[in-house]
Formats: C-alpha cells, structure tokens, sequence
C-alpha cells in the first residue's frame, strides 16, 4: 500500500442514508436500517483538503439533515469538521472523525411531548466517526462509501422525571444516528511533487 504524495483540494457531494434515535444513559450504537428507530437523510457539500506529502486530509462542510419517523419530524442544518485519513493511492482506506455543529431549522409541532417544547436546543454540538473505502478514477475524480456514526453531545431537550422519593430531576435526551454514506469528490487543484523534465 502506497500513500499519495501530492497536494489536494477537493470538493464532494455526500449523501447519506440510516437510522436515527436518542437515548439518555450512554453511547448508542446504530446499524444503518435498523427497522426500531427513526429513518434519516442527509445531503450536503465538503471540502477536503490535503497538504503535499500528508496521509491525512482536513475537511469541512454543510448539510442538510432530516429525521423522521410515522409521528415526528426534525429538520437540521449541520457543520461538519474533521480529519480523514488516506491509507492507498488508487484505492483508498478512509478512516475519519470530527466534531459537528447543528441548527434546528423545523419539526413537527404536533407530534412532540411538553418537554421537547420547553427545553428544545436549537444550537447542538456533536461528534462523529466513520470507516469508508474511496475509489480514484482518473485522478481527479473519487468514488467514496462509508458508514458513519453520529452522536450528540449537548442535549436536544430535556426530559422531566420525580425520584421514588417525589424529588424532580430531568434527564438530557441525546441524538443517535447510524449511515451508509456515498459521495462522489472532484479536486479542483492538484499540485503534483512529481520533478518536470525541463524544456528545451
């Protein structure tokens, strides 16, 4: 296995489709199409960049993310931001992980408890990995699929409970998603370490 060695910059649509759910009492972990949670959509545009000589590429982006399920739905605008490794050249091992900043943008009024209207986060801080493998075509072009895992870590609301004792706490209700990604990236500056033959 060889590494690329040249500069690049690259941008890529990304769509993704999985499985989305909260939870309050740790880290859950979600297969893509588990038929128990809600389904969930995403699209968005990314930036990759990777300096001459690095095995690794920084990347930033914007997506759309949709999450619904029979009785909810929820709408976000999300930031990602992170690194990904590049192990190959033609094919590539891409393993990643980042941070992420997400907006509500809308849900369904109708379909949410008390406790989501009263305590709802409409700015969310999150964190996500994912494992992918990429195709390079022509060089300037890339096949990519992965699965990835999101994870909150601020809370999307608050959900009120009393103790056995009759003493009120509240509980922070995270979000969970679990997604096969595709995308297709295109560089749109490839500067190449490979030495010139001068000319004559």
């Amino acid at each position: 296995m060889q590494f690329a060695t040249a500069q690049e910059s690259t941008v890529a649509i990304e769509q993704g489709l999985g499985k989305s759910t909260t939870g309050y009492d740790g880290s859950v972990i979600l297969l893509p199409f588990d038929e128990e949670s809600a389904d969930v959509f995403s699209i968005g545009m990314n930036y990759y960049f990777r300096p001459e000589r690095a095995f690794f590429r920084l990347n930033g982006g914007l997506t759309f993310y949709s999450i619904y399920d029979a009785d909810a739905a929820f709408k976000y605008l999300r930031l990602p931001a992170g690194i990904e490794l590049c192990l190959g050249r033609k094919l590539q091992i891409l393993p990643a992980a980042g941070l992420s900043g997400s907006y509500l943008l809308d849900y369904n009024p109708d379909a949410v408890t008390d406790d989501f209207v009263k305590s709802r986060s409409l700015f969310l801080l999150g964190w996500y990995w994912r494992l992918g493998i990429g195709l390079r075509m022509m060089d300037q072009y890339m096949i990519n699929l992965a699965w990835q895992h999101n994870a909150d870590i601020t809370h999307m609301y608050k959900i009120s409970r009393y103790s056995p004792g009759g003493a009120p706490y509240s509980l922070d209700v995270k979000g969970y998603e679990g997604m096969l990604m595709l995308g297709i990236r295109c560089n749109i500056l490839r500067k190449s370490n490979v030495p010139q033959r001068p000319t004559e």
